[in-house]
């Protein structure tokens, strides 16, 4: 406030200094300044604390348009403001009623009378309200009406009906002058009386007034800054609050996590179990139990369908018999591999789960063989369709109650839901009142609820003895002796153990394995029924092919 006054009281001084003319006034003629000769105000105190103000300003030599202001806004702290509204004002010039157009910009409210012509008398009456403020004793009146004018005022006086007073102060120059008023007393058979002889250009009066208790209303209009601190106070009931709803929906989350999320089963559980039986025959037979399939234990395991479930399900459906893997001719060392998957014609009769069905149409479509190169948007539009169909069979062999897809889906719109009320609820505090800690910590409880609905997926108890046979199984991936299978079956185990290895851990060690049966080392292998390399290809190279087929093969089913 103090600096828009004093760039208004240069800028007036700057008019007067190169143009002749006042800020306050414009087009004067003849030779003489234009001045204020006398300003005299009787300003009436009601009860209600509204202030009853009737002013005569003598002016000289000003024609054109003359502006008065007033201040009506003083900053407080705390982002405080004290507003004052100038209402029911009229401006009479004998007799005559003036136009008059008023607006306020920022601290200050102008008020411009039109058609003012050489030596004049302008007679202003208006009203204040919201001057008087409550102190610790009383209350009191503040108010400066002659701020920022461009002219020199030779003489003002102030006088004010009032009740019994306490104190009064008066004092002229700058806005935060403490320069005392030529007079500011209390007389003993008349109100307060104020004056001020020989007020410069662009200088303020402002006078203050106190009464003693029950005297005068107080009648404050108050108006808050909008500031960042204010937004988002700290005060104790507005932290207290905001603590109070995070404490709360932390207990929340984590009572609905207790509830909903947490598994039925006791993770730790082991049940002995093995993927390989010793047959009648004496041979060792393929045997994982309750007839598990790769792409069912991932899913189990993380409870949602990650690329090396899809990729360990086309390797376990190629060594059951069902696809072929032709590794092609690499036209340049540095050419990109590509593999053919082939669909095999007399495929063993076994019965498919549906999700391995649905992938192998999603893969082949109605021709018989495609190249990992070209499997396309086609392949991945379908992929929706292999997880609906993996999730699906996941409840129906009864590990889930519902679908892990769609709990996720579901507290994940319910989080974004609580989250986004919580941002508009956010801008809305912040903007409306001081309490926006408030929406922070409705919106930290949404955040906190998408990152919880990621296990909300529960396993239903019927997993714990298939998750038991598991943690068995990845034990044995990782520790089993791989050497002690029969040498007549060593490829064919290998083989057949390698897709769970790819999803529970250990595949390296298995794809040596089947490295190990080359007994030919340095000539060209053709390598497996269910895996063919090119022509040169050996057996040492399957650790880079398969690694490199899983790669291509997670591209071109799950890149966008």
């Amino acid at each position: 406030m103090r600096l828009r006054l004093l760039g208004l009281s240069l800028c007036a001084l700057g008019l007067s200094v190169l143009t002749g003319v006042p800020a306050g006034a414009t087009g004067s003629h003849g030779s003489a300044d234009p001045v204020v000769t006398n300003y005299d105000s009787e300003i009436r105190v009601e009860r209600d604390g509204l202030l009853k103000v009737s002013e005569t300003w003598k002016l000289s030599n000003v024609t054109g348009t003359f502006t008065r202001f007033v201040v009506t806004r003083e900053h407080l702290p705390d982002d405080i403001d004290h507003v004052q509204k100038i209402e029911d004002l009229q401006v009479k010039a004998g007799g005559q009623d003036k136009q008059t157009e008023v607006s306020t910009d920022g601290d200050v409210t102008s008020i411009a009378v039109a058609d003012v012509s050489g030596t004049t008398e302008l007679n202003f009456t208006y009203t204040v309200r919201g001057a008087v403020a409550k102190t610790l004793n009383g209350t009191e009146v503040q108010f400066a009406p002659l701020t920022g004018i461009g002219l020199t005022i030779q003489e003002a006086n102030i006088v004010y009906s009032t009740p019994e007073v306490t104190h009064v102060s008066c004092f002229a120059g700058a806005i935060d002058s403490n320069t005392p008023c030529t007079l500011a007393q209390i007389s003993e058979t008349a109100g307060p009386t104020f004056q001020q002889q020989g007020l410069p250009p662009g200088n303020t009066v402002r006078m203050t007034v106190g009464f003693p208790e029950g005297e005068i209303a107080a009648n404050s209009i108050i108006e808050y800054r909008k500031t960042f601190k204010r937004a988002f106070s700290t005060d104790a009931a507005q932290l207290f609050s905001a603590l109070a709803v995070l404490l709360l929906g932390a207990i929340a989350l984590l009572l609905l996590y207790r509830v909903r999320g947490r598994d039925q089963i006791d993770p730790r559980r082991v049940v002995p179990a093995s993927l390989f039986s010793l047959g009648g025959d004496t041979k060792i037979t393929f045997t994982p139990p309750s007839d598990l399939r790769p792409g069912e234990v991932g899913t189990l395991i993380d409870e949602r369908i990650d690329p090396v479930d899809v990729t360990a399900t086309i390797i376990d459906l190629a060594v059951r018999g069902h696809i072929t893997i032709i590794e092609q001719e690499h036209e340049t060392e540095y050419a990109r591999p590509d593999w053919e998957l082939r669909r095999v014609s007399n495929a063993p009769a076994e019965e498919l789960q549906r999700y391995e069905n649905v992938l192998i149409r999603a893969i082949f479509g109605d021709s018989d063989s495609v190249l990992v190169s070209e499997l396309g948007r086609q392949v991945r539009a379908n992929l929706e369709q292999v997880q609906d169909a993996l999730y699906d069979g996941v409840v129906k062999r009864g590990w889930f109650k519902e679908r892990p897809d769609r709990t996720r889906s579901t507290w994940a719109t319910v989080g974004i839901v609580t989250t986004v009320l919580g941002v508009v609820a956010t801008v809305a505090l912040a903007l409306l009142s001081s309490w926006g800690l408030l929406g922070l910590a409705i919106t930290a409880v949404g955040v906190g609820l998408i990152l919880v609905g990621r296990y909300m997926p529960s396993k239903a108890p019927a997993a714990g003895r298939v998750l038991g046979q598991v943690a068995a199984i990845r034990g044995e991936l990782l520790e089993m002796d791989v050497s002690e299978l029969p040498n007549d079956q060593h490829a064919e185990l290998c083989s057949r153990a390698l897709p769970y290895a790819v999803v529970l851990g250990g595949s390296d060690r298995w794809i040596d394995a089947l490295v190990g049966t080359d007994i030919t080392p340095g000539e060209a292998d053709e390598g497996f029924p269910w895996y063919r390399g090119p022509s040169g290809w050996h057996l040492q190279y399957l650790p880079d092919s398969l690694r490199n087929l899983t790669t291509n093969l997670t591209g071109a089913l799950f890149a966008r």
